[in-house]
């Protein structure tokens, strides 16, 4: 019964996503497969993204944008239908793949598993793509990233703008999985990289939309003694940026320019820029360029930095990083791009020290 209702509210979701904005501007949304049954050109394709709620989710936000940049550029159809959770995953993969989409991109690794189970079971129905994870199925095209890159850069600026005295460091993530590793993976390398004597907090909010909890964490920490409380827990840093502009202690954002002018206490913020992969992954389908395999990315592929360092923003720096400070992380940004420096390689989080 709970897979016929998911399946029904999956159905309902597409439905209304695409009179909403899965149509050209001024043309009703047309049901079934490119071409079949309708007045639609044969050749018009159609693309849809699969993904968590996007709520305030830059990560998945800015795929959305991606998606719509690509629809303009190339004039396919397209739809966007989020999911609330892991479990809905399969039946709103396989309703789109049933709507006759010629593209079907998943956005998150809460998806890849439905997505490798479908795309095995269906192979000739559609093209299958996963953005920030990888699955065993050899028609998906799967990219990922090296996180732990632009987390590298954060920490170097975290323990830059840290003073002398003070070596306690927090972390707000959404969970303890091998993805968040990555990241704490990166941040405490970087951080230990400016200040051995480091000690760090990882606290984890369950939710990829919680501001609140994100928040008393990041007040916990601070009465803890952290100075610097990296905000990776998804949509909830909102409540780490609050709690930052409230008690005056340093944080950064992650995947887009988070910075802002009237929080001067967010010093920087990690790249990771799907709304780039999304529009890649158009564009290889649209020009007929597709063929499925896994790409990795990272800081010298343009996709992983960190804002000032990899990419500019529109907002002024914070005072606290001196330029100094800030020319030994761009030099480090240099060295992991050559390859001097190497952090494609981690240790399992149970052997890290």
């Amino acid at each position: 019964m709970k897979k016929i209702l998911a399946l029904v509210l999956a159905t309902i979701m597409i439905v209304s996503l695409l009179a909403g904005c899965g149509a050209p501007a001024g043309k009703p949304a047309e049901g079934g497969s490119a071409g079949a049954g309708t007045d639609k050109p044969a050749e018009k394709k159609r693309i849809a993204l699969v993904c968590d709620v996007a709520g305030t989710q830059v990560f998945v936000l800015s795929m959305i944008d991606g998606l719509n940049a690509a629809a303009e550029k190339f004039g396919f159809e397209k739809t966007v239908v989020e999911c609330a959770d892991s479990a809905a995953y399969e039946d709103a993969i396989r309703a789109v793949v049933e709507e006759g989409y010629d593209l079907v991109v998943v956005g998150g690794w809460q998806g890849g598993e439905a997505l490798g189970k479908i795309a095995k079971e269906m192979p000739d129905k559609a093209h299958y793509a996963l953005i920030d994870s990888e699955v065993d199925a050899e028609n998906v095209k799967c990219i990922f990233y090296r996180e732990q890159e632009g987390a590298y850069l954060v920490g170097m600026i975290a323990a830059s703008v840290m003073d002398k005295d003070q070596h306690k460091y927090g972390a707000v993530h959404v969970n303890q999985g091998p993805g968040s590793w990555k990241w704490r993976y990166g941040f405490q390398e970087g951080v230990k990289k400016i200040d051995p004597e480091a000690t760090f907090t990882f606290n984890y909010t369950g939710s990829f939309n919680d501001p609140a909890k994100a928040k008393e964490f990041a007040l916990q920490q601070y009465a803890a003694g952290a100075r610097f409380i990296n905000a990776a827990a998804a949509g909830g840093d909102i409540g780490v940026f609050e709690a930052a502009l409230e008690k005056k202690f340093c944080t950064s954002g992650q995947d887009v320019d988070l910075t802002n002018p009237d929080n001067p206490y967010i010093v920087t913020s990690q790249i990771k820029d799907t709304k780039a992969t999304m529009e890649y992954l158009c564009d290889l389908f649209m020009n007929n360029k597709w063929a499925p395999g896994n790409e990795e990315w990272g800081i010298s592929e343009g996709v992983i930095g960190a804002v000032y360092v990899t990419h500019e923003s529109k907002n002024p720096m914070s005072e606290k990083l001196s330029p100094e400070a800030l020319e030994a992380v761009k030099q480090a940004a240099e060295d992991i791009r050559s390859g001097k420096l190497n952090l494609k390689e981690m240790p399992a989080e149970e052997d890290y020290k």
